[in-house]
Formats: structure tokens, C-alpha cells, sequence
């Protein structure tokens, strides 16, 4: 018998960071949401402090100062917790790849291989399941899907977002094609 995601368990995350690019960039807050049988059951978040001053474009976008990250600790220090966090769940993110690539870069430094976790990608999901909607941000779909938010840019607004933004999109796929295990949603969410 097939495991359904909307019914089992799956890890929403999000990272921001001091700019797009993972190789030139360092993350200054990760989150995540625990989702089992569709409710949130539990959360990870924390500031980062990138060992440098933040460029000013992404304070603006992010609320997040300098002197938000005086003290917090470093990646490096952080990623063992959210390892143990994530454990061996499918991770789901807007722009999955994105958040993979950051957290690889911190992998790859401490445990020298590749970070690679069963992985979906709510932006690839909505392009395939909804093909004419026009804009697929994080917003833009919450507002089409009628998820509410509170605001976007900080982590963990992002990743319970990003969390019931899924579980909305499992279910249009679950109800119009019968798709629902992780290898179906997989296939069907291929960019």
C-alpha cells in the first residue's frame, strides 16, 4: 500500500540568505515545519549569524538588521540540529533546489559529501498542476489557494506558507489525477 503525503510526514523549510546566489552567499535564517497527516506538529527556526555585515537590500526585504544576528550562532553550528530535525523526511520548499544548495554549501564543508534528501518543489508543483495561473511566487499562490500568511521574507513565515500551500496542492492532485505518494509527486512536479 502506497503512502500518501497528504496523510504522512514531510518537512516544509526555508532559508533566507545575504543574496541568491549559495557560492557568493551566506544564509542568515533557516526554518522548518514538521507536517504529519496535514497539521504542523512541529517547528525549528533560528537566526544566523554569516560572520559578516548583511548588504543593506537584504535587511530591507527581510526586516532582518546586523544587530539581529550579534551572538547567534554559525551554520556550522546549527546544522547538526536541523539534521536531527529533518531526520529522513521529504523536504518541501518554494524553489527547493535553492534551499538545498545553501544548506549543501555547509554540508559539503563539515561533512564532506553532498546534502541530498528526497526533495519536491512547491514552484515546479503549482507551474504543472496549475499551468495558467501567470505568477507562481509564494504569495501569489497562498492568495490563489487561500492560505493565509502573515508576511513573507522571514523563514519561518515562509516555510508554513510554503507548508499549507502543499498540502493544498497535494489535494487538487490527490482529487483531479489520483497522484498522492511521494514518487508520483515527485514525477509529476519535474521542472
Amino acid at each position: 500500500m502506497r503512502e500518501l503525503l497528504l496523510e504522512s510526514t514531510f518537512v516544509s523549510i526555508d532559508v533566507e540568505a545575504t543574496g541568491i546566489d549559495p557560492s557568493k552567499s551566506d544564509i542568515i535564517e533557516i526554518a522548518c515545519v514538521r507536517v504529519e497527516g496535514g497539521v504542523i506538529t512541529d517547528s525549528f527556526s533560528t537566526l544566523v549569524n554569516p560572520g559578516h555585515l548583511l548588504p543593506q537590500r537584504i535587511t530591507e526585504l527581510t526586516g532582518i538588521t546586523n544587530a539581529m544576528l550579534v551572538g547567534k550562532p554559525c551554520m556550522e553550528e546549527i546544522l547538526p540540529r536541523f539534521l536531527r530535525f529533518v531526520g529522513d523526511s521529504v523536504l518541501v520548499a518554494h524553489r527547493v533546489d535553492k534551499d538545498i544548495a545553501f544548506i549543501d554549501k555547509y554540508y559539503r564543508r563539515i561533512y564532506g559529501k553532498r546534502f541530498r534528501p528526497p526533495h519536491i518543489c512547491t514552484l515546479n508543483l503549482a507551474k504543472n498542476l496549475l499551468p495558467n495561473l501567470g505568477k507562481y511566487s509564494l504569495g501569489n499562490l497562498a492568495d490563489y489557494l487561500g492560505v493565509d500568511y502573515s508576511r513573507l521574507h522571514r523563514a519561518m513565515d515562509d516555510a508554513q506558507t510554503t507548508a499549507f500551500v502543499f498540502l493544498e496542492l497535494l489535494k487538487i492532485l490527490w482529487n483531479r489525477l489520483g497522484i498522492g505518494d511521494y514518487l508520483e509527486v515527485k514525477k509529476f512536479s519535474k521542472g
